[in-house]
């Protein structure tokens, strides 16, 4: 059966090209050479670039043996934009990943998510029919029972948003129950479906209800120890027996959720000294045991819900992923820490220098130049002067090995301006 790699060898050598014209621009020549002998698997991005060159459709390329790269890319980053709100970008990405699956993705899975996200764009009529069709096919003998529960939970959300809080509460209470009887052990699940019950509760006035089914969550949110979801759990019980009037055991609550808050704030400390001292393991060489403290880091903030901070160490793995030369692992970092993080933060800045470095290492002068001048406005944005001076000096340089003297000289005179007014700003211009 013919591979990948010796279908891109036959194209590259009927379109006349050596490797290394191939990989002009895009790879390295020894990717190519390891891409064609099938020891390197190329990204999506990657991917597109060589149908480019080669002048044929990338689906030419692919061929139908590969196929399930491009789905299940275009899955992934569907699913991605799913979990970061981004629900009109992941709609089209859905929508074409149900037309081309071959039947290597579960076909159910993915409806799912597709109505999810119509959920999502509050197309409701749309949503609804697309869960209805999933829960025929859960309730027949094929049928999961756990994509019956979640259906069900999802159609509760359905008519939350719609405030008809009756039937919202019966998919909720129907799907708990199912999860009952089906012996199901999914604690993530199982404490949505209360959390989402609970809210229903209160919003149609069955205050002491509402409670009582808090409280049924509190064990399951101890067992996992989320630090940060028992905390929230305790401000929702002190906020609804308040309002229920139970004001004793609304005080008890709040004293609970500021406990957990304190701690949470305790590890998250010691964590980001972990991080510290990771990073400079990095500097002094030990990049790989700097490199497996980090990844172990960024699951302890996953699980303490700290998107910031877990952006923050992405951000730094991204870092020492490039400097080792893993281009492709320091580009998914890139894409994961920039959803984490808020839209301005100085570490947005650093992403952006990072992918510069990725473009440069790839020999792509105009996309590294592009994500230098990102890096150097948001740093200039942050106030983060010393790191916009370095950055500018690269972006300089990277003008001048490409023979641009007059952009490098621009670019100069543009960093000496503004540090020439930010110490003016701070009066110690003479």
């Amino acid at each position: 059966m013919e591979t990948f790699g010796q279908r891109l060898r036959q194209l590259r050598m009927k379109k006349g090209l050596t490797q290394i014209q191939l990989a002009e621009g895009i790879v390295t020549p020894s990717m190519v050479s390891q891409i064609e002998s099938d020891k390197a698997k190329p990204s999506y991005h990657v991917l597109g670039k060589i149908a480019e060159k080669l002048e044929i459709p990338l689906d030419e390329l692919i061929g139908n043996l590969e196929m399930n790269l491009v789905i299940i890319s275009e899955y992934r980053l569907a699913k991605g934009m799913l979990s970061a709100g981004e629900f009109s970008g992941a709609l089209p990405f859905l929508k074409k990943v149900i037309e081309t699956n071959n039947g290597k993705l579960d076909p159910f899975e993915i409806r799912y998510d597709y109505a999810c996200c119509l959920l999502g764009l509050n197309q409701f009529r749309e949503a609804e029919e697309s869960f209805q069709l999933l829960i025929e096919h859960a309730q027949s003998y094929s049928g999961s029972p756990t994509l019956l529960i979640r259906v069900s939970h999802q159609l509760g959300q359905l008519e939350l948003k719609r405030r008809r809080f009756q039937i919202a509460e019966y998919y909720l209470t129907n799907a708990l129950t199912q999860m009952r009887s089906s012996n199901l052990k999914d604690v993530h699940l199982q404490c949505s479906l209360l959390l989402t019950l609970a809210e229903i509760q209160q919003k149609s006035g069955q205050l002491k209800q509402a409670v009582v089914t808090l409280k049924m969550a509190l064990p399951i949110f101890e067992e996992r120890e989320d630090i940060q979801g028992l905390g929230n759990l305790y401000m929702k019980l002190a906020t609804s027996s308040h309002v229920a009037d139970q004001y004793e055991q609304a005080t008890d609550y709040a004293q609970r959720a500021q406990g957990c808050f304190e701690t949470l704030n305790n590890k998250t400390e010691k964590l980001t000294l972990e991080v510290r001292l990771a990073v400079l393991q990095g500097e002094m060489g030990n990049r790989d045991k700097a490199i497996n403290i980090l990844e172990s880091i960024v699951e302890d903030f996953r699980r303490l819900r700290r998107d910031e901070e877990t952006g923050n160490t992405v951000t730094e793995l991204a870092k020492l992923y490039l400097a080792g030369g893993k281009l492709d692992q320091a580009e998914e970092a890139c894409q994961t820490a920039r959803k984490l993080l808020p839209t301005v933060h100085f570490n947005q800045a650093w992403i952006a220098r990072v992918q510069a470095g990725i473009a440069q290492a790839r020999n792509q002068q105009t996309v590294a130049v592009k994500y230098m001048k990102q890096a150097a406005d948001c740093f200039k944005l942050t106030e983060f002067h010393m790191e916009y001076e370095e950055t500018m000096q690269e972006l300089s340089r990277l003008y001048e090995s490409h023979d641009d003297c007059q952009s490098a000289l621009r670019v100069m005179h543009e960093m000496w301006l503004f540090n020439r007014q930010a110490r003016e700003q701070r009066g110690i211009v003479l």
